[in-house]
């Protein structure tokens, strides 16, 4: 199938996000990472704190900005190239920024419901997009990090194995965490493998798992489980379908939209490493950037908003493998800053802005 003919779904009546669930996740997520972080803080401030803030410096400050901004700029142009390398209808690159904004801000504060995924295909067909290949290509994205995550942990088990040489406090980390993010990873692969290869067998665990559930459960639950199967089920296969014209037709496209959005993750974790390197860390960046690959898929599959708890607590886990217990609390707090609070409120901004002149993507 040509990746610019053909019909893929059906296209979606809206987004169908509740004001309602968005600002109870927001109170949720701000409320309860400003008192992970108070905590924090409480525990690990001292004289050797302020010292350390002053010689990081407004420049350096400035920069965790600027490198956040990279990199949703880094993401939005995988997104573009995605979108305009197979369709004739095309986005601008403030289009897709602003898109990447938006479904940040969703995906994150509704993380179990994977919200971002229906707004950000629905945002595309208002562009122009078909329906069908706006969905696939949110999903093609999003899959992407799973499968490079993936590689990381199996390369850096295979280098510890052959003798590689960190901190034992790195090395303690990676026990930790490298089991429950093996967990996360390795179900986003074999699923991927059994929805490409055994499409029917995918059906068929779909079906079983949500049959199980929905006897386990009752009422609005019950619903939405059955919701979620009839979805997944379809954008299965509007994925599979997509995946299979952009590797068969499209294979440059694929490959440089798989690029930019890796790449974007990568320049995410620099983010953390230029925090080490303010308050004094001199060692090699390929542990700290092997660590928060390893430390990114727990935290993505939380459930909680902006990934609550899981989030503050591998990161605490993170910055004490490098730097002493002093600067712990207040690198966290540079990292939540730079990392979600910002692009999260100007996401924010823009989903409130839309919502409100549009009149759509919400129930009241």
């Amino acid at each position: 199938m040509d990746a610019k003919e053909g019909t893929l779904s059906t296209p979606p009546t809206g987004p169908q996000i509740e004001r309602s669930k968005i600002g109870r996740a927001a109170v949720i997520f701000i409320v309860g990472s400003l008192a992970i972080i108070g905590i924090t803080l409480v525990l690990t401030t001292d004289d050797a704190t302020w010292r350390g803030v002053a010689a990081f410096g407004g420049l350096l400050l400035a920069t965790l900005f600027v490198v956040a901004f990279v990199r949703m700029v880094l993401e939005s142009l995988g997104l573009l190239v995605l979108v305009n390398g197979t369709q004739d209808e095309k986005i601008t690159v403030l289009e897709s920024l602003e898109l990447t904004l938006e479904g940040y801000f969703i995906g994150q504060l509704i993380p179990v419901s994977a919200a971002g995924v229906p707004y950000q295909g629905f945002l595309l067909t208002r562009k122009g997009i078909r329906a069908g290949w706006a969905t696939a290509v949110v999903l093609v994205k999003g899959f992407v990090p799973g499968v490079f995550f993936f590689f990381v942990l199996v390369a850096t088990v295979i280098l510890t194995g052959l003798g590689w040489r960190a901190t034992p406090e790195a090395l303690t980390f990676l026990k930790i965490v490298g089991p429950i993010s093996a967990l996360p990873t390795s179900f986003i692969v074999t699923m991927l493998v059994i929805m490409l290869k055994r499409p029917q067998l995918f059906d068929r665990i779909v079906d079983r798992t949500a049959t199980f559930l929905v006897r386990k459960l009752r009422g609005v639950a019950a619903e939405r489980v059955e919701e979620g199967r009839i979805r997944l089920e379809e954008e299965s296969h509007v994925f599979r379908e997509a995946l299979s014209a952009l590797g068969t037709d499209k294979r440059w496209t694929l490959v440089w939209g798989t690029f930019l959005v890796v790449l974007a993750y990568i320049v995410e974790f620099m983010i953390a490493a230029i925090v080490l390197w303010g308050f004094g860390y001199r060692g090699s960046l390929l542990g700290p950037l092997l660590l928060q690959c390893i430390l990114k898929p727990v935290i993505a599959a939380s459930p909680t908003p902006g990934s609550l708890a899981i989030g503050e607590g591998g990161y605490i886990g993170f910055f004490a493998a490098y730097l002493p217990a002093s600067f712990v609390g207040v690198s966290l707090v540079l990292w939540r800053l730079v990392v979600y609070f910002v692009p999260m409120l100007i996401g924010g901004i823009l989903v409130a802005k839309r919502i409100g002149r549009r009149g759509f993507a919400a129930r009241k």
